[in-house]
């Protein structure tokens, strides 16, 4: 009688125990797994962290590549620039080399230099003088307030420089200065440009030519040595 008791105790305290997981279970007779973190997890949420993993992804790959980055140029002096031809080094040509070779340190954004003087086929006398430095600039015309002396630590005095002008850099871009140097004894007329990777100083040492007969010269020099850095 009391084994029966039991039997009835048993079996009532298991249909209890099977309506209740019946009834967590959505009366399913087998239990339901919990839902993986990903089917719980909002669309939009998904979609806006497959957004944001994509620009992360485009902007280390840009980083790496320099894509979107404008191209990078250096100068390579050619043996003749408009109508005039490359001459060997003279003292003057040898003394501009030696004072940029002297700035090429490490923390100056200068990583190449180019240097040449060019005159009339035929003669040994330089009449322009061209230098090329390619880097890391920025600030293109941060780069060229400071040659001409409009910053602390300017290639040029500020009293030398006169008629400074600023004249269309053309198709390469950047920007290109002009102006007349006064020495005690001579002036020479200077124009410059620089763009993210090149700066390009062009002197006539006649001081024949007027600004914008050197600026208009110095878009065919730039034209000639300025090209596309490979890599």
């Amino acid at each position: 009688m009391e084994r029966d008791d039991v039997t009835e105790t048993e079996t009532d305290q298991s249909s209890e125990g099977l309506s209740g997981l019946k009834a967590i279970w959505a009366n399913t007779q087998q239990p339901v797994a919990p839902l993986p973190w990903y089917r719980r997890v909002s669309p939009k949420l998904a979609v806006a962290g497959v957004v944001v993993v994509g620009l992360a992804t485009a902007l280390v790959v840009a980083a790496m590549t320099g894509a979107g980055a404008p191209p990078r140029h250096r100068i390579v002096l050619a043996d003749r620039v408009g109508d005039r031809v490359r001459l060997p080094d003279d003292g003057n040509t040898q003394a501009v080399r030696a004072d940029y070779e002297g700035r090429m340190t490490a923390l100056r954004p200068y990583r190449e230099l180019a240097v040449a003087g060019y005159g009339d086929a035929g003669t040994t006398k330089t009449t322009l003088t061209v230098v090329g430095l390619v880097g890391s600039f920025p600030e293109p015309g941060r780069e060229l307030r400071k040659y001409f002396g409009r910053m602390e630590g300017g290639d040029v005095m500020r009293e030398t420089v006169t008629e400074l002008q600023d004249f269309p850099a053309g198709p390469l871009g950047g920007e290109l200065l002009c102006a007349v140097l006064v020495y005690p004894s001579v002036s020479e007329t200077t124009c410059a440009w620089a763009d993210g990777s090149t700066v390009g100083i062009v002197t006539d040492t006649t001081g024949e030519d007027e600004p914008e007969e050197l600026a208009k010269r110095t878009l065919d020099i730039r034209a000639a040595v300025e090209v596309e850095a490979e890599g």
